[in-house]
């Protein structure tokens, strides 16, 4: 069970670095077409946010395994 938490989290890890990516690449976009519209920008917040979301919850689930859990892996 532990293993399987742990690759979670580290698939988590994996989307929220692709987010952070994307990110990037939103606020590039934006700056090379001078585009200051609020959809834009809502868009780049919303990534930005999920991003956090996901990192947050890779720790949590990071923090419920530890070497002390009493459940054993399987």
């Amino acid at each position: 069970m532990n293993d399987e938490i742990t690759e979670l989290a580290d698939r988590l890890d994996d989307t929220a670095e692709r987010l952070a990516e994307l990110s990037i690449e939103l606020l590039q976009g934006a700056l090379a077409d001078a585009d200051t519209s609020e959809a834009r920008s809502r868009l780049e917040r919303s990534v930005t946010r999920a991003r956090r979301a996901t990192i947050k919850a890779a720790s949590i689930l990071r923090e419920s395994v530890s070497p002390s859990d009493a459940y054993p892996d399987n």
